[in-house]
């Protein structure tokens, strides 16, 4: 509330201060509030015709949000022209509501993770072959707490086979002092909380460890945290259940998943090579 004040203070102040006012239409986004999200963006963009990208896929997302469709199809093609231009207009979620065409999805994506995410022109694994008793394997997740990716997993972490892997926990979520949080501790070799730790920090840490696998458990979902494995600080680094879509970024080497959520005919459009299991993807607690 205090920063929305002093927005609105400024834009009194100055209403023609097309930065005040796309800030403010940030800070509206972020509180959903989308119909006055959706005029700071449009007045953004009649005020400065060289305004980022991103300005019409947010302010098209805060229509949608509000049923509002009379626009969607011109904005839709303005918002397709510009990916295909390589700008940043949405993030890969955001875009689900408006294309349904998985050449979009990557696309996407693309432009996320090199702009987001771009990978580090100093991979901390550089072809080391280790030779460890157990194969070593990090599960990056912010969702070590009463969460639906815990309630499906728990059993999963459990259930390795301790004299073959060494199982770690990358910790960047909160923790709910519950007891499903106090079972996922137990049911790691080790559990590492690195809330407060930068992602370069982070992936030096998996480097010293030796970790074999990378397993993020996030994507590209809320409080995912790529950029982690963007310093490539595994031999292999895959993408697992929180975000069935490709991360179209080279240092996600699988993503791993089942014939209905990525079907053949898909393939093409995930940069990461397919681990299919069986059956189904999902896990589910016994």
């Amino acid at each position: 509330p205090g920063a929305l004040g002093c927005y609105d203070k400024a834009i009194a102040l100055a209403p023609g201060d097309t930065g005040a006012r796309l800030n403010r239409a940030n800070l509206l986004f972020e509180i959903e509030r989308f119909d006055d999200a959706a005029n700071d963006y449009q007045a953004v963009r009649d005020g400065d015709p060289n305004c980022p990208a991103y300005v019409t896929g947010y302010m098209t997302l805060c229509r949608l949000h509000c049923c509002d469709w009379g626009r969607l199809e011109e904005e839709r093609s303005r918002i397709g022209a510009l990916v295909e231009a390589g700008q940043f207009v949405l993030d890969p979620i955001g875009n689900i509501i408006l294309f349904d065409q998985p050449a979009k999805q990557m696309e996407f994506a693309r432009v996320w993770a090199t702009q987001k995410y771009p990978a580090s022109p100093a991979p901390l694994w550089r072809g080391d072959v280790y030779r460890h008793d157990k194969i070593r394997i990090a599960y990056l997740s912010a969702d070590y707490r009463t969460h639906a990716t815990a309630l499906l997993m728990a059993g999963v972490f459990e259930a390795h086979d301790r004299s073959r892997f060494e199982i770690t926990a990358i910790s960047f979520g909160a923790d709910d002092k519950s007891p499903m949080r106090m079972r996922l501790e137990a049911g790691f070799d080790r559990f590492v909380d690195v809330r407060a730790t930068a992602d370069a920090e982070v992936a030096k840490k998996l480097r010293e460890a030796e970790i074999d696998i990378a397993v993020d458990l996030k994507g590209y979902t809320q409080e995912g945290r790529p950029g982690i494995l963007a310093h490539r600080p595994a031999p292999i680094q895959a993408q697992y259940l929180g975000y069935p879509g490709t991360m179209a970024a080279g240092y996600y080497d699988y993503v791993i998943a089942d014939p209905i959520v990525i079907p053949q005919e898909h393939r093409p459009f995930f940069s990461e090579q397919v681990a299919y299991l069986p059956d189904t993807y999902q896990c589910n607690d016994s």
